[in-house]
């Protein structure tokens, strides 16, 4: 009975299995995104769920999937991306609908947050330094281009005869009108500025021209009168003259 007992103790170890690596993490991302998502289509959800997380292992090869859970950088996209396709299939109802401004910018900035994570980490998405400096490169010079065209644009609906046509003030968005008046209030400003200094400059030089004008009067008419006149002085000669009789 003693052998009995040893060959079932030892037939139970050789039949414990042991865990996979990487088991452990993966459950407790699924429980933890399930938990926070509270999907009605668990299988639905649980087949977005990995096929995002095989999309992202594909573009980190070298990562395990316990090393791609595990980093706080990677789950944050892997989550990022993930919700974002659970938006797209979450209802149909839903998806037929227009999407809200809020959406769009949600969708927009997302977009962003993940541009700005790969242009800071290339490696972790497969790319090399070089070929990112040849992407942003390619990227400003793309926008120089759209902002120098609209601005052309502008000028010559702003220096056409009637400028801007009624319709096109009327068809502008809230936020374009904001801003032409933004730039207008800021033109206003900075043109009464420079008039009010030019004004106070023209008046200084005015005050000044007809004192030398006075001057000149007086002196010529004292002159005239007899009177023998020292050439005047300037400030700073005055200045010193007198410093040196308060030293005597």
């Amino acid at each position: 009975m003693a052998a009995n007992a040893n060959d079932g103790t030892a037939e139970g170890q050789k039949s414990k299995k042991k865990l996979p690596n990487g088991l452990r993490p993966l459950l407790e991302a699924f429980a933890r995104e399930s938990l926070r998502s509270q999907p009605t289509d668990l299988a639905q959800f649980g087949q977005i769920f990995f096929e995002t997380l095989i999309e992202q292992k594909m573009r980190n090869s070298e990562s395990t999937v316990e090393a791609l859970l595990g980093d706080k950088f990677n789950y944050d996209i892997f989550r990022s991306e993930l919700h974002e396709k659970l938006k797209k299939v979450s209802s149909p109802q839903q998806n037929g609908r227009p999407k809200s401004p809020m959406d769009i910018a949600a969708t927009k900035i997302q977009a962003i947050f993940r541009g700005h994570m790969v242009r800071t980490h290339p490696e972790k998405f497969g790319l090399d330094a070089e070929t990112m400096d040849g992407l942003n490169q390619k990227m400003r010079r793309n926008s120089n281009e759209r902002l120098e065209a609209v601005d052309f644009k502008k000028d010559l609906k702003r220096h056409s005869i009637g400028g801007y046509s009624h319709a096109e003030q009327t068809n502008a968005t809230p936020e374009d009108r904001a801003a032409t008046k933004i730039q207008s209030e800021i033109r206003g400003f900075l043109a009464r500025k420079h008039y009010e200094q030019q004004k106070k400059d023209s008046s200084v030089a005015a005050t000044k021209i007809q004192a030398q004008i006075r001057g000149f009067l007086t002196r010529k008419r004292l002159e005239e009168q007899g009177f023998v006149l020292s050439p005047p002085r300037s400030r700073a000669s005055t200045r010193a003259s007198a410093g040196d009789v308060k030293a005597q």
